[in-house]
């Protein structure tokens, strides 16, 4: 279609102005398009085959081979330049979407209208007219390139805004592939391991030019809370004016979702056309790295690319160990809570697990604490002050909680006043207080954030998976407590939201994780418990957590195949009237939404 496009606008009379040895029009929008879609060699393509075939379909004048020639070199030109990631050596050393006209736009505008567009293309000019000295043609060819230089650059902020519109709708560049392509390429370039370390992840970073310091970001640690956290946080400063970028795992829908600008994931084509880029980098290095690496190392190039004004980045295990840390200077750095969980690789009391979250903390960089256990606050107030970083602490003391139920919850916060809320659960206040702290923190730093972005933020913030409202009649809610602390959190919001009312739970856990815990916290709030197996090398068999949660006073079943028992617990939430929340592991929520027929 572009081919044709050019030819069009080219060829046909009345769409440019022309005179023997030059022209004005706007050919050079098609291939310039193609630039930006595709690269280098698909805009060479499109502008030197539509003068080959311009010529032939309409001859309306003399023709020269070497007008073709140059068509494609100008094409190529752009594509190098106005593409986002053609060439390693295109971007090396540029950041342009900081630099804006300098010098990704300028440079293959001059190029083509000086070098190509006059010294070349006035040679054949000379050949075929005759009438004038080359110099001649070259002084007479001036007033074609004096309008076109300043109206190509005054075109391509546009063009470029068109084309992210084509490719977030689907329809345009190379974001076009299959379904799942991202997750296949990813499996293929990394290793499907879980190691701690930061040299694979560092190394892969500075090939690609260190994404991660082009832009501020701030950093999220913490047992519970980082997602949600990060969802309101990145919802108020997109209310803002912000654009921002948030990474946080594990994906809940897939790979995509873990990579989102303004709180949309990328497409698939585009995250797998990232790792095609990164994959050439991979084989350079000393040692393969994990999927989380290349996931974090795309995570980072993605947000200077498509010029966020900042990233919020959430840790995907510990901290001083995770792929995420590598920032040198974070805008925040913030830690939620610390609680106990994954005690066989951060230890076994929360005073070691701060430990390793505090490694998020950097020298002379502000830090939130938005926790309130003891041994781990002294932890992380030791961090602090060694590293010399101003430490805040969240205040529960200004949070009180008005009114919560199914349609989201009320609070007032000393400072901001009367809030709503559009996420659930018992525990959202408290990471709303962590957020609102946030923001007077990014305040001081020179952030702009008004009243009303917050407001507007808080009360339109959306996160999957978090005691989120799927159904209403019958009433599904989906909620990924996966540790002793989140279950408990879990049954208290079952408390709050349906009082006097026992739900439905649908349960699928890790093996790994400390489930014992679990009869105790649900049995005040189960009215039965349906068992299932999420697909998962490390879920825990559906018959042994039937058994497990049946010992310690809550009735249940287990189930072999997730359908069916997805099925059995929707039916009988339907037959008895009472909400169904299925709850345990992030793993299953894709599996449960498909079996209920919940799913986007």
């Amino acid at each position: 279609m572009l081919l044709a496009m050019t030819v069009i606008l080219d060829r046909l009379p009345g769409l440019s102005i022309k005179t023997a040895g030059w022209k004005i029009g706007f050919s050079f929008v098609p291939p310039m398009l193609a630039a930006m879609l595709y690269g280098p060699l698909e805009a060479a393509l499109v502008y030197g085959l539509s003068d080959l075939i311009g010529a032939l379909l309409f001859p309306f004048g003399p023709y020269h081979p070497g007008f073709t020639v140059v068509a494609a070199l100008m094409g190529f030109v752009m594509g190098v330049f106005l593409n986002k990631k053609p060439f390693a050596f295109a971007r090396s050393g540029f950041e342009w979407k900081k630099l804006r006209f300098f010098p990704n736009h300028i440079i293959p505008v001059l190029v083509n209208a000086l070098l190509l567009g006059l010294v070349v293309n006035t040679l054949w000019v000379s050949q075929l007219y005759g009438s004038k000295t080359y110099w001649g043609w070259f002084v007479y060819r001036l007033v074609e390139y004096a309008i076109l230089v300043p109206v190509q650059l005054i075109l391509i902020p546009a063009l470029i805004k068109l084309c992210e519109t084509l490719k977030k709708a689907g329809l345009a560049g190379r974001d076009r592939r299959d379904s799942g392509a991202s997750a296949a390429r990813l499996r293929e370039i990394s290793r499907n391991e879980s190691i701690l370390g930061l040299e694979r992840v560092s190394e892969l970073l500075a090939i690609l030019g260190d994404p991660q310091e082009k832009l501020p970001v701030i950093h999220v640690a913490g047992t519970n809370g980082k997602g949600s956290f990060t969802a309101q946080l990145a919802s108020v400063l997109k209310e803002a004016g912000h654009k921002v970028g948030t990474f946080t795992s594990p994906a809940i829908k897939g790979v995509t979702d873990s990579i989102r600008i303004d709180g949309e994931p990328v497409t698939d084509g585009g995250l797998a056309s990232m790792l095609d880029h990164i994959s050439q980098l991979c084989a350079s290095m000393s040692e393969k790295p994990t999927e989380f690496e290349v996931l974090t190392a795309a995570a980072y190039e993605f947000f200077a690319e498509t010029g966020c004004d900042m990233a919020i980045v959430e840790c995907g295990l510990g901290g001083s160990g995770d792929a995420t840390n590598v920032i040198k200077k974070p805008l925040l750095s913030v830690i939620t809570n610390v609680q106990l969980d994954h005690t066989d690789r951060l230890g076994a009391t929360t005073a070691e697990i701060a430990k390793k979250k505090s490694g998020i903390i950097k020298q002379g960089c502000p830090v939130l604490w938005g926790g309130d256990d003891p041994e781990a606050s002294r932890v992380i107030e030791a961090a602090a002050q060694r590293l010399n970083a101003p430490m805040t602490r969240t205040d529960p003391g200004r949070l009180t909680v008005i009114h919560e139920d199914i349609n989201g919850t009320d609070i007032e916060f000393s400072g901001f006043g009367r809030l709503h809320l559009a996420l659930l659960g018992a525990y959202q206040p408290e990471n709303a207080a962590n957020v609102l702290t946030a923001v007077e923190m990014l305040r001081s730093l020179g952030v702009s954030v008004s009243e009303e972005a917050v407001r507007r933020g808080l009360a339109c913030a959306k996160w999957p998976a978090r005691f989120e409202l799927l159904r209403r009649e019958p009433t599904v809610i989906f909620d990924g407590a996966h540790n002793p602390a989140g279950v408990a959190l879990a049954a208290e919001s079952i408390k709050r939201i349906f009082p006097g009312t026992k739900a439905v739970l649908l349960v699928g856990v890790m093996a790994d994780k400390d489930h014992a815990k679990y009869p105790e916290l649900l049995a005040p709030v189960c009215e039965r418990a349906f068992c299932i197996k999420p697909s998962n090398p490390r879920s825990l068999p559906a018959d042994a957590l039937a058994a497990e949660l049946n010992a310690g006073g809550v009735p249940a079943e287990g189930f072999d195949d997730l359908a069916a028992g997805a099925a059995a617990a929707y039916a009988y939430a339907e037959e008895k009237g009472l909400p169904l929340v299925a709850m345990g592991t992030l793993y299953m929520y894709s599996q449960v939404t498909e079996a209920l027929n919940l799913s986007d």
